[in-house]
């Protein structure tokens, strides 16, 4: 007859709640104003992200994303993209989410994850087969709206924190 493993120990768990006590006590991390930005991003760029399929499948006649090849009709390959650039984005917004409360300096590292992403994202089309113009096509689309969805993230966090040393100018009495 097996027993059962020992519980681990409780200092663990007085550890994780004491991280999640002092991630919990910091309120000056912008997070409203992320998460409405990484929303409207997401929305605006699925849009954009349809919009773009439509037009070079329809008018153009380049067969992207490269990945849904040329026997998936405009309209599926159009929203399947832009439903993966939507939960992108969001996955992108609940990563800044994250760094702003674990990193020492949350958008540095999230530019350096993001640029990594990116660099990912636009080679990827690119070892794909199929038509060159489309795996162009694909990367471009990759890297245009991977590079916008990370600086106007780190813009927006970068805008709304507080830095020691902000705050209303005063006047020093003499």
């Amino acid at each position: 007859m097996r027993r059962r493993p020992p519980e681990a120990p409780p200092k663990r768990y007085e550890d994780f709640v004491a991280l999640h006590e002092e991630i919990s006590e910091d309120a000056d991390r912008p997070l409203r104003p992320l998460w409405w930005t990484g929303i409207s991003a997401s929305l605006l760029g699925g849009g954009l992200a349809f919009a773009a399929v439509m037009a070079l499948r329809t008018v153009f006649g380049v067969q992207v994303p490269v990945f849904a090849g040329g026997h998936t009709p405009a309209t599926p390959a159009a929203t399947s993209y832009a439903l993966c650039a939507m939960a992108v984005t969001i996955q992108a917004t609940a990563l800044m989410h994250l760094l702003l409360a674990t990193a020492a300096r949350p958008v540095r590292a999230f530019v350096c994850i993001g640029a990594i992403a990116v660099f990912v994202l636009t080679v990827l089309p690119l070892t794909v087969r199929g038509p060159f113009d489309a795996a162009l096509a694909t990367s471009g689309l990759n890297l245009a709206g991977g590079t916008a969805v990370v600086a106007l993230l780190s813009a927006v966090v970068g805008a709304a924190r507080q830095f020691p040393g902000d705050g209303p100018f005063r006047r020093v009495r003499r």
